[in-house]
């Protein structure tokens, strides 16, 4: 299988509840029976987002208003080689219906299971269960109130944390680091370590590694396993490009609104942040001044999701 992919458009549709559109193929099609999301070949000369909207209108009715990259996957199956160029609808008219006769559904976030979907998917549904909201930790005093506050997030449902401590030197960092694993250990949350890579462990499980705009600069490589979160704050087009070619999984670009760490005018406003948001192709969280009342207004800028300290601790 010489020559360039077959380039498919693919549409994540998701809707205010947090459920995505996933259509069943046909038994006799190419991974026939396995569940996937709207989309399909994109036609010689066509514009990659004309076959998008095309593509989501002939399947299932869907007319698209609005749309932001999400990511693209590369994958050789034993007979075809695909490149899947997926992008998050935030904004469509119409009542989703199978136009071609298939069966439709909207999934759950935690339905959507890498096994139901042809193997080229597995890194969009895995990106799928990312959750809409992040919480990252203020400087605690000490580290009894650090897993005081860790304790209450977990017991109420947070489920990506990134522990955030900058004031600590590494080796403490890390004593605090592992004494909140194991806080977390068997709960639904998700921990993010924030501290030079050197200190991290690759062996601990439940967590994944975030990388600040420095440490991001200095990376050159992915600094844990593909099956591990891997993070990075931006805060210009520039970063985010390095982010996504170091494999990035997300980020959190910053700072959209006024927070009392950013002079008046040096934030990104929704338009700056959808400007720059759109030139990358991966997940992108909207930190600085934001408050989880805003996730509908994220969403239509193009942002996965939101991220926070003071607003997304309670």
């Amino acid at each position: 299988m010489n020559g360039a992919p077959v380039h498919v458009m693919v549409a994540v549709v998701r809707n205010h509840r947090d459920q995505t559109l996933v259509a069943l193929r046909r038994k006799d099609s190419h991974q026939g029976g396995l569940w996937e999301f709207p989309g399909g070949k994109r036609e010689a000369g066509e514009p990659p987002l004309q076959a998008l909207h095309r593509e989501l209108r002939e399947e299932t009715g869907l007319r698209l208003l609005a749309s932001h990259p999400l990511c693209r996957v590369e994958h050789r199956y034993s007979d075809k080689h695909v490149l899947l160029d997926a992008h998050l609808v935030s904004r469509w008219s119409g009542e989703a219906r199978g136009r071609e006769g298939q069966q439709i559904a909207w999934r759950e976030r935690h339905d959507l299971r890498e096994a139901d979907f042809p193997a080229a998917n597995t890194p969009i549904v895995r990106l799928l269960q990312l959750p809409p909201a992040l919480s990252i930790t203020p400087r605690m005093p000490d580290e009894k109130d650090f897993l005081a506050l860790l304790r209450k997030q977990i017991e109420s449902g947070r489920e990506l944390i990134q522990v955030r401590q900058p004031q600590l030197p590494p080796g403490q960092y890390r004593r605090w680091f592992e004494a909140a694993l194991e806080l977390a250990a068997g709960s639904a949350t998700h921990l993010l370590f924030n501290n030079p890579p050197e200190c991290y462990d690759p062996a601990w499980g439940g967590c994944g590694f975030h990388a600040s705009s420095r440490v991001l600069a200095q990376l050159q490589a992915r600094p844990v396993p593909a099956e591990q979160w891997f993070s990075a704050s931006c805060h210009s087009l520039a970063e985010l490009r390095r982010a996504e070619a170091l494999g990035v999984d997300f980020a959190l670009l910053s700072p959209v609104a006024a927070t009392g760490k950013h002079a008046a005018g040096d934030w990104l406003g929704w338009r700056g942040f959808c400007r720059l948001a759109d030139q990358v192709s991966l997940p992108v969280f909207a930190l600085g001044g934001m408050h989880p009342a805003q996730a509908v207004l994220a969403r239509s800028h193009g942002a996965f999701g939101l991220a926070g300290i003071r607003n997304f601790c309670d």
